[in-house]
């Protein structure tokens, strides 16, 4: 048990010894920040928004239908990644997902994770490495993932686009690659609340109460 603990105690003892070693007045090095890719989605998305979803009738919704749920975006520890929290009822039942988004420095590339109930799994990648990451202009949200679905080929593109400071639109297309891809659901989200992405504090619009 003693043997593990010699890497930390060593660790910590090269620690010192480069403090001492800084010249007077050094100011220490820092890690790296949040990237700007992740900083710009936190703040146009981080808050509280209420969901009015559309269905067609393809693949987990062959009837189709309508949704109405809620999802919340936040930054994450020290603002690099952003956090989102879904949960709404569907013509395919209740959903409940989780996803973060980060920087990778090593691939110059967003990643994205997705969790939800109806994964067997639990998680994924989405997309899933090699294939690129989610892509963010400032104006639009764009992912884009190929994968097999019982045996065949097929494409997922979604976007997150028309984006004011109190809405936007959410919208995915399936089908297979070569042909043209077919709407499965349309999102239009409302903002209830904003979430202050240093201070950590909720202030809902409209003058409503404010929580801090």
């Amino acid at each position: 048990m003693r043997l593990a603990f010699l890497p930390l105690f060593g660790s910590i003892a090269l620690c010192f010894l480069l403090a001492r070693a800084q010249p007077k007045g050094a100011v220490p090095q820092t890690s790296r920040g949040p990237a700007p890719q992740v900083e710009s989605l936190i703040k146009t998305f981080a808050g509280t928004w209420s969901t009015d979803e559309t269905y067609d009738s393809l693949f987990l919704t062959p009837s189709g239908g309508a949704g109405h749920g809620q999802t919340i975006f936040r930054a994450g520890p020290g603002g690099f990644t952003l956090e989102e929290e879904y949960r709404t009822q569907t013509p395919a039942g209740p959903l409940f997902g989780f996803g973060l988004i980060w920087y990778d420095s090593t691939r110059n590339d967003l990643q994205h994770m997705w969790c939800i109930n109806i994964y067997p799994d639990g998680c994924e990648m989405f997309p899933p490495p090699p294939q690129p990451g989610p892509v963010w202009d400032g104006k639009k949200l764009v992912l884009h993932v190929e994968s097999s679905q019982g045996g065949r080929r097929m494409i997922f593109h979604e976007e997150i686009s028309e984006i004011t400071a109190n809405s936007y639109t959410q919208t995915a297309d399936i089908g297979e690659p070569g042909q043209p891809l077919r709407r499965w659901f349309t999102i239009h989200a409302t903002r209830v609340s904003t979430i202050a992405s240093k201070r950590g504090d909720s202030r809902t619009l409209a003058g409503r109460t404010q929580l801090r």
